[in-house]
């Protein structure tokens, strides 16, 4: 069911409003470059119609200017629509800056620390809340704070993880470590030894579990890890430390019955000729 195109009766909700009272923002002209994508757009609207509606705010005079969706908008009418399907925002409009920077992260392809610092940007500078941004974004506050943390890792590693081309998952297992030294350790070491997301975590987990953690007064605390390849894991580590330090330290790993066996052999130095025993 369609609502009315009064805007005070709109507040939030998805508004059917007339195209011709509708500005879109100046870069639309700018969007037409790919037009495969934007005819296959307009095909889908004409058989399907509009799936996603465009946002926009309220300005003078019973108008509307886009705050997102400008291609959308170019689709529908090129697919002859008078009418589209709009959310329309309180308060004020963002400024051409952060329409900018909301198009570029809407239209994908943005490397997730990039987005993580243009969040964030969003949130600094223009006052956007994390539930405006998911609103505006089609996910949910939770996912917009989850991306926004990681803003808090230190350049180095953010320039390593970019460098490397290291998925989200790894950057946010990272995240859960307080030290940057040992967060770029582990950087390398996934690198390195080639580790799978689940690995990384299992380090991270690792590393977590020896941090200090300070007594609850009046009670006793029991750390119980039952998980083998947390063990395994911190022993890999550990040797890979010796290794860069110039030891020739090695493991043999054996799969048994119900048990693994490690074995490590470490050089020791050969005593003197004729030094006594």
């Amino acid at each position: 069911m369609k609502h009315g195109v009064n805007r005070q009766g709109c507040g939030e909700q998805v508004c059917w409003l007339p195209m011709d009272r509708i500005t879109p923002r100046p870069s639309l002209g700018m969007e037409a470059a790919d037009s495969m994508t934007l005819m296959e757009l307009v095909d889908s609207i004409r058989l399907h119609g509009l799936i996603q509606p465009i946002t926009v705010q309220a300005t003078r005079g019973g108008r509307y200017v886009i705050v997102s969706g400008n291609r959308r908008f170019m689709a529908c009418r090129m697919a002859g629509l008078t009418h589209v399907d709009a959310v329309v925002l309180e308060g004020t409009a963002p400024d051409q800056a952060a329409r900018a920077v909301l198009e570029s992260i809407m239209g994908g392809g943005m490397h997730y620390l990039t987005e993580a610092t243009a969040l964030k940007q969003l949130m600094d500078q223009h006052g956007f809340t994390r539930e405006e941004l998911a609103r505006l974004l089609g996910c949910t506050a939770a996912n917009i704070a989850q991306r926004v943390r990681l803003t808090e890792l230190d350049a180095g590693l953010r320039a390593f993880l970019l460098e490397q081309g290291m998925p989200e998952r790894y950057a946010q297992a990272l995240l859960k470590l307080p030290d940057r030294r040992v967060r770029m350790d582990i950087a390398r070491q996934a690198v390195r030894e080639k580790l799978c997301v689940r690995d990384v975590e299992l380090l991270v987990a690792s590393a977590q579990a020896r941090l200090p953690v300070p007594p609850v007064q009046g009670r006793r605390t029991i750390a119980l890890m039952r998980d083998h390849r947390l063990y395994l894991n911190a022993i890999r580590s550990i040797v890979a430390q010796m290794q860069e330090a110039g030891i020739a330290a090695t493991t043999d790993e054996r799969v048994l019955d119900g048990s693994v066996e490690v074995i490590l052999r470490l050089p020791t130095r050969r005593r003197r000729a004729g030094q006594e025993s």
